[in-house]
């Protein structure tokens, strides 16, 4: 089934036809701190904005032990030939003993409505239901995201209900979607 830790297994490169996911790097550290502040892919995070560069830091750290931890994985987003970050995508609250893991994802927005993310997804989750054992990723997403609706349920995510009072951010108590997308429902959309 599930993997446990990969501290001794190299990060995982994938390719699609533009893209190249690679691991986040301290070279990728002005870049992502560009996307990480901007409003527009801020405005339904559940993370107070930041306006340091050691949060960036920081943040970046936390992706980066994911995948020797065994705890998930998250990959660096550049388009091919180029040396510029355009956002990440991975998993994470890996729970292996049932199989399921976290989605997140986050793109810089001069880069919407590229097909971009979608491109990027399509291996990611390959990767979730073959190489991590999952049988379940699942999506959390701030009530009133249209845009991240929009696109796990393209993507073939089920919205499964609302979580009222989910995550506290901002002040306030913000209520969550939950998304999933299961392996067979994976599958049978590859076909």
């Amino acid at each position: 089934m599930a993997q446990g830790k990969t501290e001794n297994q190299p990060f995982p490169e994938i390719t699609t036809p533009r893209l190249n996911l690679t691991d986040i790097i301290p070279d990728h550290t002005a870049q992502l701190h560009e996307i990480w502040t901007d409003p527009q892919v801020l405005e339904y995070l559940v993370l107070e904005p930041f306006t340091k560069i050691a949060q960036t830091r920081e943040m970046m750290c936390i992706l980066q032990k994911l995948f020797p931890s065994g705890e998930g994985i998250r990959w660096a987003i550049a388009l091919h030939q180029e040396e510029k970050i355009l956002g990440t995508c991975g998993f994470h609250n890996w729970k292996k003993e049932h199989a399921r893991a976290e989605l997140g994802y986050e793109l810089d927005s001069r880069h919407w409505r590229k097909g971009l993310m979608t491109e990027a997804l399509s291996p990611v989750l390959d990767y979730g239901y073959r190489e991590m054992g999952l049988n379940r990723v699942e999506a959390f997403v701030t009530v009133g995201n249209q845009r991240s609706l929009g696109f796990l349920q393209k993507a073939g995510f089920t919205l499964e209900g609302t979580l009222r009072h989910y995550e506290w951010a901002r002040g306030q108590f913000q209520d969550q979607w939950v998304f999933s997308l299961l392996k067979d429902e994976w599958q049978r959309k590859r076909k």
